[in-house]
């Protein structure tokens, strides 16, 4: 009979709902390790967001600036970059004769050339401060390919492609420079100085640039002879330091400076790897500084609960189970912690992508739900594992003590 009360007494354990209840029951113990986890979560999770935001712009400008080698003014090689990278208004301008001198070197494959055009802030004549780039379609292998892709064609003279970040949508008419443009379409996001960037062909760039208000505001010489950007494709079987060596032979007069794609974003790739490493060193201390905070807590409240554990155990429960309630319990934590986090997080970096972007002076392109979604697991993952295993050290001592000391324990 005393068997059988015991056996009804041990199947009645729910250790579930003696989970949930004692979460419950301490809900102030409950925040607090919530909040220390939420806080190392939500920091490293938009430090990974950042980075991984960083990277993907990185990635995307290699692929997207599809140059093997670009001539730039000397003294505007910072502004080509901001304007390339960071959608930064400049007006960049130098000779186009100096575009044919390019073809004359060897293992040089094609050239083309772009003109950018700074609009007017806060002025009746343009709606908004963008980078207009206007670039020739019979030569162009940078913008022409996916635009032409965007728009099932060439786009028409008088018409703009607008970047992924400016509010405009295919139909819409856009004012620029004192001229009314249609927007034939619209670009996917880049993570680069596209995504703010206005397109246009080289027809229609002639035609504003005989505009009272380009001829008053923006210097740029002879209008029919004046480009900002020579983009050079070498053949395959050609070496790009080769090549450039050459351009800069022939340049070397002509205050061109030569600029390989590899040293376009070199101190980007040396600044994302810089912040990788300060992130990574941080992450450490932050985790470590959690765990061991978790530590003192758990076993402060583990402390206090001997009595309740060791009655557990009087009623049948094994040591191996109140463990697990115990490791059930941080696990429940840290997923609470980390969920929340990462929802914030993801919150913060959608409202400020654009200043957290212009304040890195980096290509910035944020991950899409895929990896979102990697790094909230990610997240979740190490949020539980720092709970649970500050959880298990603190309730070694378990072990050690045998149920009726336990029972007595806080008497």
């Amino acid at each position: 009979m005393k068997r059988k009360s015991k056996g009804n007494i041990r199947g009645n354990l729910r250790y579930s709902h003696i989970l949930l209840q004692n979460l419950k029951r301490k809900m102030s113990r409950t925040i607090l390790l919530s909040s220390f986890l939420f806080i190392m979560i939500f920091t490293i999770f938009l430090s990974a967001n950042i980075l991984y935001s960083m990277k993907e712009g990185l990635n995307s400008t290699v692929n997207r600036t599809g140059a093997d080698i670009l001539l730039v003014p000397e003294d505007y090689v910072s502004s080509v970059k901001d304007a390339l990278f960071l959608g930064q208004p400049s007006t960049i301008y130098f000779d186009k004769s100096l575009e044919q001198k390019a073809s004359q070197v060897e293992g040089v494959e094609k050239v083309s050339s772009q003109l950018f055009l700074a609009t007017i802030y806060n002025s009746p004549c343009c709606d908004e401060a963008v980078q207009m780039i206007a670039y020739n379609p019979d030569t162009d292998f940078l913008v022409q390919p996916w635009i032409s892709k965007q728009l099932n064609g060439n786009l028409p003279d008088g018409e703009i492609v607008v970047g992924s970040k400016l509010s405009y949508k295919k139909g819409d008419s856009a004012t620029f420079l004192g001229r009314d443009f249609k927007v034939a379409g619209k670009l996917k996001e880049t993570g680069m100085g596209y995504d703010n960037s206005v397109f246009l062909n080289f027809n229609t760039a002639q035609v504003l640039l005989e505009e009272p208000i380009v001829k008053n505001y923006l210097a740029v010489g002879n209008r029919e002879n004046v480009i900002s950007l020579i983009t050079i494709k070498i053949n395959e079987d050609a070496e790009a330091d080769k090549v450039a060596a050459g351009l800069k032979k022939i340049y070397k007069e002509d205050g061109v400076s030569v600029q390989t794609s590899g040293k376009l974003v070199e101190g980007i790739a040396v600044t994302l790897s810089r912040f990788t490493s300060y992130f990574i060193i941080f992450g450490i201390l932050l985790v470590s500084f959690t765990v061991l905070a978790l530590i003192s807590i758990f076993s402060l409240s583990i402390n206090e609960r001997k009595r309740e554990y060791g009655i557990i155990q009087s009623l049948g429960g094994s040591k191996g189970k109140i463990l697990q309630l115990i490791i059930g319990e941080a696990a429940a934590v840290g997923i609470l912690g980390s969920v929340s986090a990462s929802i914030i997080a993801t919150m913060v970096v959608s409202l400020f992508h654009n200043y957290i972007s212009l304040k890195l002076k980096l290509p910035y392109l944020s991950p899409g739900i895929a990896g979102l979604l990697g790094l909230t697991l990610l997240a979740i993952l190490l949020s539980v594992l720092t709970g649970v295993i500050a959880a298990a050290i603190s309730a070694i001592s378990l072990y050690r003590t045998e149920t009726y000391t336990l029972i007595r324990e806080n008497e």
